[in-house]
């Protein structure tokens, strides 16, 4: 092995059931329907990203 693959941080390949509840998400957030709707999507799509509590911050500013 060389000292690069040694670097190299192996993440875990997804589940199936993660995999279709990914995909389940991704789906759900092109069909919002009210301004209230998508509002409640977007945060959960900034949770998601893990960029939630960044990104309200910015909006605050």
């Amino acid at each position: 092995m060389t000292d690069f693959e040694e670097q190299l941080i192996k993440s875990p390949e997804p589940s199936f059931e993660q995999l279709v509840e990914g995909t389940e998400f991704m789906v759900g957030m092109t069909q919002a329907g009210t301004e209230a709707e998508w509002s409640k999507k977007i945060s959960k799509f900034e949770d998601f990203l893990g960029i939630g509590d960044e990104a309200s911050k910015m909006v605050l500013e």
